[in-house]
């Protein structure tokens, strides 16, 4: 590794490898982990933030390299660079976690701070293996194969799941029962009672009043369409008397105009 990949923008750039015969050299760049608000499961002064960690690093060949920086005390992965705690699953068959697919980051947390200082004064030549004699990691159909094994669930620890989660569920309805909610019916259906406000208490004089305003102004809407509907009748029937007197000057000026008279 050239010595000008030693540090970059703060990272501490070290090389890792799959195996001893691995004759390409992956990058890995780390620095320490920090935040503007503290994490229990990350705390700021224990946890090495790494970068561009290849999709063949698992979590026991995390814990393999990192030791000899410190006691590891867990590694979290994720897709991308975040605050927050690792994704948890209350049901691991029912609900499990998502396994991190493809190249990702990860956060190695140390039990003690000085395994961070050691970490960062690494050597520039630091080449890390993953996969060694002792601890191998399966590639090719033998990975395929532990992969599609863990997929197949275990009947009674699904079973043990199942029950933990009606006897959850039994408990919550009796805590509801408790409170006095309504419990669901035989379709799943829950009869919701309306809760309706109490009216405030008001004066006497001023509810009358409130009343007198609002039947006068009712009053003068009332009051107010019909004068307009009147105005309206009596616009209309004005232009029926106009339309008549015209329609008799035409007819006697008709009248006056015919030539053939045969009396």
């Amino acid at each position: 590794m050239s010595s000008t990949l030693s540090d970059v923008q703060g990272f501490k750039v070290v090389g890792v490898k799959f195996n001893s015969e691995s004759k390409g050299v992956h990058q890995l760049l780390w620095k320490q982990h920090t935040v503007r608000t503290q994490s229990q499961s990350k705390p700021a002064d224990r946890t090495l933030f790494v970068l561009n960690v290849p999709p063949y690093c698992t979590e026991g060949s995390f814990t393999r390299m990192f030791s000899q920086y410190g006691k590891v005390r867990s590694v979290y992965f994720h897709k991308r660079p975040t605050s927050g705690p690792p994704p948890t699953s209350k049901y691991k068959l029912l609900a499990p976690v998502t396994r991190v697919i493809g190249f990702k980051v990860a956060y190695v947390v140390f039990n003690n701070a000085s395994a961070i200082k050691k970490a960062m004064s690494a050597p520039a030549d630091t080449v890390l293996e993953v996969s060694t004699k002792e601890n191998k990691i399966l590639t090719g159909v033998k990975k395929w194969q532990l992969q599609y094994n863990d997929t197949v669930v275990d009947r009674q620890a699904l079973s043990d799941e199942i029950r933990r989660i009606m006897e959850e569920y039994d408990k919550h309805c009796e805590e509801e029962k408790a409170a006095g909610k309504e419990e669901p019916d035989e379709e799943g259906w829950v009869t919701v009672k309306s809760q309706k406000k109490k009216p405030q208490l008001e004066k006497v004089d001023e509810l009358n009043m409130k009343k007198k305003k609002k039947k006068k102004r009712k009053q003068n809407l009332v009051n107010f369409y019909s004068f307009q509907n009147r105005q309206v009748k009596i616009d209309h029937l004005a232009q029926l008397r106009k339309k008549f007197e015209e329609d008799k000057k035409r007819i006697s000026v008709m009248r006056a105009a015919r030539k053939f008279r045969p009396y």
